[in-house]
């Protein structure tokens, strides 16, 4: 397929108006039954990005286009990401004004007729990828709709009803489906509540399957996609928090006492002025800025960190510019970059007020202090998606996108006021806006990241999730930390040596993709100088092959076969069966008191 000339009939067809001789619409003459260039081309960057991301499959068995129209959109999302299809088929009921000659430009193409509110002519027919755009045209949602015809109750929400239909069954077949349009007529049609929005400056447009777990909202800036700072085209109605009473008479009994949000003053006061500092300390000069330490538990990655705050940044006492924080399968956004705080006041009133996490304290903390290094170090991220902890930060922590070359000049901001300052200083500075969280105001508050900021994290090898989402690989150096064998104590390292050469060996003999996860860090062997200490050790390892690792028995006792065991260490693996006879027997040998 020339995907050139395809481009070029559609741009043929869509040059001439849509005839509006057999429409009742008024609105209806100045109609084309297309998607412009530039939304179709906006729409396909988007869908490349999520079939870059893993969020969607690149390759369909069937792909339908509900209301294709002139092919514009569905043919830049299909050709210009290559995705692959083995069937391709292009439906619209407009049989008269629709582009019928482009199926002579797609390869393996089929022209439909069939009409999406009738659900009995669909309901047999699976597609893997399903793409609409209902409102083009304005034949079923947008404008003046059909003829309204009461005796056939052909209403807007008869329509839509019926088009709801129509979607949820290829929802609920396990269709990808690409909805082009606005979020309120989307919304009408959709029940699921978990989908992908791309929240563009032109047309919207929602992705969605059933396998989606949670609700992610995209925008873009310059030639990238990023998470939502805020949603533009909402139709919800949110209340201002100014306006909202809670009540709890049936909390608190007969009383009827009410609760009621503060003046909306508390959330927008005066922030306090700090002094805009030039003091040198440290070292600025260290070329990594972000790095991710990545290995099996007890390899020294948060060592390796240490070893490069005292002797590469210097600030080893600066205990002010140095934030470890330890991620836990709980962690937040909020926690961590801004959220809602909630206190009670003595009258018995409930405030609200932004809470400013602890990553958002830093980076204005190392705003101020541009001449110092600061250090934000991440433990165990591998239980979180790095992207939703840090939000919109994932933008700025690119090395162009840091605010560079500040200069301070002593005197004294508030953070915002600062920022501003900085900005209209040198309007090429990358910065992203951030929301109040408890404020009705449109104003959006900026953010930079200075560029004496260090991101420096840890992340334990997992089998069940990527540790870097791939959009990060360009933003963090990546460095694997392994063994080291002159760490573990002279008494215990034949042992420990012979044992990771032998889970390598063994591992990928049993075919296992990534051998290196099952290796065994150093630490818990540094401090093993006799066969007491060994015993309690080994019954750590047994842990990690049994009950983390889940390793079946035999293949434990072949990876000890080559293991150099110290001579007074009595483990005698060939006799035993499995795991709970080896545990039983090495308890005994530890002597744990408390149990008898």
């Amino acid at each position: 397929m020339d995907k050139e000339k395809l481009y070029q009939q559609i741009q043929g067809f869509n040059n001439q108006l849509t005839n509006p001789s057999d429409r009742s619409s008024k609105n209806y003459e100045k109609a084309y039954l297309y998607v412009d260039d530039k939304n179709a081309v906006d729409k396909a960057e988007f869908i490349g990005f999520l079939v870059k991301e893993g969020s969607i499959p690149k390759k369909y068995n069937t792909i339908l286009d509900l209301t294709f129209g002139s092919g514009n959109l569905s043919s830049h999302i299909v050709f210009d990401n290559d995705i692959s299809y083995k069937k391709f088929i292009l439906n619209d009921k407009d049989t008269e004004h629709t582009n019928q000659n482009i199926s002579k430009y797609i390869d393996n193409s089929k022209i439909w007729y069939k009409d999406i509110l009738d659900f009995d002519s669909l309901q047999d027919y699976e597609a893997d990828l399903v793409i609409i755009n209902p409102q083009i045209g304005g034949n079923y949602i947008d404008g003046d709709i059909l003829k309204q015809k009461e005796e056939e109750d052909e209403s807007q929400q008869y329509i839509l009803n019926k088009l709801s239909i129509t979607l949820n069954h290829f929802y609920n077949d396990g269709s990808t489906i690409i909805f082009y349009g606005k979020e309120k007529d989307f919304k009408s049609i959709i029940t699921t509540k978990k989908y992908i929005k791309y929240n563009s400056n032109l047309t919207d447009c929602f992705v969605f399957n059933n396998k989606i777990k949670e609700s992610l909202c995209f925008e873009k800036m310059e030639n990238s996609f990023i998470k939502c700072t805020k949603d533009t085209d909402s139709e919800e109605v949110i209340e201002s928090f100014d306006d909202i009473e809670i009540k709890l008479e049936s909390f608190m009994g007969n009383d009827n006492k009410k609760v009621l949000l503060e003046d909306k003053k508390v959330n927008t006061m005066e922030e306090k002025k700090e002094k805009f500092s030039d003091e040198e300390k440290g070292n600025l000069d260290f070329e990594y800025k972000n790095i991710l330490f990545k290995g099996v538990p007890g390899t020294g990655k948060s060592r390796a960190i240490d070893i490069i705050i005292e002797k590469k940044l210097n600030i080893k006492d600066e205990k002010e510019n140095i934030l470890r924080v330890n991620i836990h399968s709980a962690s937040s956004n909020a926690d961590l970059m801004q959220g809602i705080g909630i206190s009670t006041s003595t009258n018995g009133s409930i405030k609200y007020s932004e809470k400013q996490g602890l990553i958002l304290d830093m980076i204005k903390r190392a705003t101020f202090k541009p001449k110092q290094p600061f250090v934000l170090i991440l433990e165990e991220i591998q239980e979180n998606s790095l992207n939703e902890l840090i939000g919109d930060l994932i933008y700025l922590i690119e090395d162009d996108k840091r605010a560079k070359e500040i200069e301070a000049d002593n005197e004294e901001y508030a953070y915002e006021e600062l920022v501003d300052k900085l900005i209209e200083d040198d309007r090429d500075m990358s910065y992203i806006e951030v929301p109040y969280l408890v404020n009705d105001s449109t104003k959006y508050k900026k953010m930079i990241m200075p560029n004496n900021l260090f991101i420096f994290c840890t992340s334990n090898y997992r089998d069940d999730k990527k540790v870097i989402e791939d959009n990060l690989l360009r933003r963090f150096e990546v460095i694997e930390i392994y063994p080291n064998n002159e760490v573990a104590h002279e008494y215990v390292r034949d042992f420990f040596t012979s044992l990771n050469d032998s889970i390598l060996k063994v591992m990928s003999k049993n075919h296992e993709t990534h051998p290196d996860r099952f290796i065994i860090g150093h630490s818990i062997w540094k401090d093993v100088k006799d066969k007491d200490t060994f015993y309690k050790a080994f019954s750590k390892l047994i842990t990690e092959f049994k009950d983390i690792r889940e390793v079946e028995f035999d293949i434990f006792k072949e990876i000890l076969k080559a293991c150099t065991i110290p001579d007074e260490v009595d483990i005698n693996i060939e006799s035993k069966n499995n795991y709970f006879e080896l545990i039983k027997d090495l308890q005994v040998k530890i002597d744990y008191g408390f149990l008898n």
